[in-house]
């Protein structure tokens, strides 16, 4: 396996790992947007919610995701918050 097969396995690792810490409802909504191809308007009225809420678990979701692949090139600020 080369070098490059293994870092990206890593890094997919590390998406699925980010993922998993992602809470259960955001982590419906987000799985629903980026793998079903469903639009916010859907994924509003599947879980019951509005628009604004779909968009608000995306950003914390993907919030989630960026802090966990990429701590390393985290700002000293951003250490205690996630």
């Amino acid at each position: 396996m080369s070098r490059y097969t293994r870092a990206r396995r890593h890094l997919l690792r590390q998406y699925e790992r980010a993922v998993d810490r992602i809470d259960e409802e955001d982590r419906a909504i987000f799985l629903g947007h980026r793998v079903e191809d469903l639009s916010y308007r859907q994924l509003a009225d599947r879980h019951g919610v509005s628009v604004a809420e779909v968009e608000d678990a995306m950003i914390r979701s993907l919030r989630v995701i960026a802090h966990s692949v990429d701590r390393k090139n985290r700002r000293w600020w951003q250490f205690w918050r996630l």
